[in-house]
């Protein structure tokens, strides 16, 4: 099934940022590839486009429209301190997409099935008796750092009351 790009509209139904064609040319322009098959590279960007999704609740702004599918377009958006228009798709968030989806198309386990911890020791007798070590790291997802850096100047902070960006002026 064809990419459905959001075009900075609100698309209901939209599931990419970004075509293939323009995915895959982002891509090479860093040193980097989407999977060669069309099919493997367009689930990578779907699954890009989510990874960015899970940044939201962190996002400056609000959505243009309740029904959009995306996180983007968003209203309320300073990039450098600068307004941004709500139907522009900022090349940020195209840059995170691509980068997330880089490593979904390696194979990279974003959404790992583990708590983090790994086994020590384990005895077996009348009782079994486990211990643990990294007792306590959530290592449960990954990081894709590249696409994080991207979307840091489009977080407002860690959605609280606390956090906010300052500009001098």
């Amino acid at each position: 099934m064809p990419l459905i790009v959001e075009t900075g509209q609100g698309l209901p139904n939209a599931d990419s940022y970004v075509s293939l064609e323009d995915g895959r040319a982002l891509a090479a322009k860093y040193g980097l590839e989407l999977p060669e098959d069309d099919i493997a590279a367009e689930a990578s960007l779907r699954n890009g486009a989510v990874y960015v999704g899970l940044f939201e609740s962190q996002m400056c702004g609000r959505r243009v429209s309740a029904n959009q599918a995306l996180a983007f377009p968003r209203t309320g958006i300073d990039l450098h301190g600068f307004p941004q228009p709500s139907n522009v798709i900022p090349s940020l968030v195209i840059q995170a997409q691509v980068m997330a989806a880089v490593e979904y198309g390696a194979g990279t386990d974003v959404r790992g099935p583990t708590d983090g911890r790994e086994v020590q020791t384990e005895r077996v007798e009348g009782a079994v008796t486990v211990s643990y070590f990294k007792n306590g790291y959530s290592g449960g997802t990954v990081s894709i750092t590249a696409a994080d850096d991207a979307l840091r100047p489009l977080l407002c902070g860690s959605n609280n009351a606390y956090s906010f960006n300052v500009f001098r002026g």
